[in-house]
């Protein structure tokens, strides 16, 4: 009976032994623990204040930036305001010449004495206003083109230089950290395993990173695709010049017709030679046909604005 008390007695200080030791193993992991985690977010908010204050230096440098390189974009502006002054005055004298060219040709051809508006004079006629007319507009065409080739010369210089500002900003954006993949500052096992803790924390810093590279990525997007839009908005220039002058070129043809058939409109009132019913006809066909130019064309650049929009967004990012 002694002998199992003395068992019972030692059985029973042997588990209270392991609850001890175990208890005690289990607040050094607890204080481990606590310590990985202080350490964490001690390292969390150094890098978010490191980021805050690279980005504060970043915004503040490139306003600077912008500032320095707008003075040079302005006096490029103003050398081809100047110009296009120069040009468009060698244009307006052009078609003052040929404008007063063709009032002689035009008057004479009305005003020569004992006229007949034979079928052959009628075709005099319209071939000197088609000639007059188309001639009219390669000089202003060819003063548009040169007015259009000297506005994207411009364009090049100023986007040799703003390529140049975003290289400068970028280089300033790279030594501030601000391009670089920033890695999770993650939790580690401890013990046997991660704690529920531990996986929540992993999980929140997973996101807490792609959020950082999101918001540095807006901070230098500017500069990052901002040679990519420019080259993308000079194309849009080129296509809008073309789809103008495109326009332009099919109205052309009906405002020759117009010209000749009005001019003879108002012959023919004064003469009472010609009916004038079938020149009302040819007016209505006329008005007709341009509107449905104009129509064409609403429909292509309303099209283009909108595959542009999206197309913006896709160089934008989002």
């Amino acid at each position: 009976m002694k002998n199992f008390c003395y068992l019972l007695c030692f059985s029973f200080s042997f588990v209270v032994s392991l609850d001890f030791a175990e208890a005690k193993e289990d607040k050094a992991l607890q204080q481990q623990r606590h310590t990985a985690q202080k350490e964490r977010q001690e390292k969390r908010n150094q890098r978010n204040q490191e980021i805050a204050d690279a980005t504060k230096v970043f915004r503040e440098m490139t306003r600077h930036l912008k500032n320095e390189y707008q003075a040079q974009l302005k006096d490029l502006d103003t050398e081809f305001e100047l110009t296009q002054v120069g040009l468009q005055a060698d244009r307006d004298a052009k078609i003052a010449n040929a404008e007063a060219e063709y009032q002689k040709k035009w008057s004479s051809l009305f005003m020569r004495p004992g006229k007949q508006w034979t079928p052959e004079a009628l075709k005099e006629v319209e071939k000197e206003a088609k000639a007059y007319s188309d001639e009219l507009f390669r000089l202003k065409k060819e003063a548009a083109e040169n007015a259009h080739n000297e506005k994207m010369a411009i364009e090049e210089q100023k986007h040799a230089l703003l390529k140049e500002r975003d290289k400068n900003a970028m280089d300033q954006a790279a030594s501030l950290g601000l391009t670089k993949d920033y890695q999770p500052i993650l939790a580690t096992a401890i013990g046997d395993e991660l704690t529920k803790s531990d996986n929540q924390w992993n999980e929140r810093e997973q996101k807490e990173v792609e959020k950082i590279q999101e918001r540095n990525l807006q901070t230098v997007s500017e500069f990052m695709i901002g040679e990519k839009l420019r080259e993308w908005e000079r194309r849009n220039m080129d296509e809008d010049f073309t789809l103008t002058w495109d326009e332009k070129s099919e109205l052309q043809k009906l405002v020759t017709q117009q010209t000749f058939f009005n001019t003879l409109l108002m012959q023919s009132a004064r003469e009472e030679k010609v009916g004038q019913q079938q020149f009302m006809d040819q007016f209505a066909e006329l008005g007709k046909e341009t509107k449905l130019i104009k129509i064409k064309y609403n429909q292509i650049r309303k099209t283009n604005e909108i595959k542009r929009r999206e197309e913006k967004k896709k160089l934008q990012g989002r």
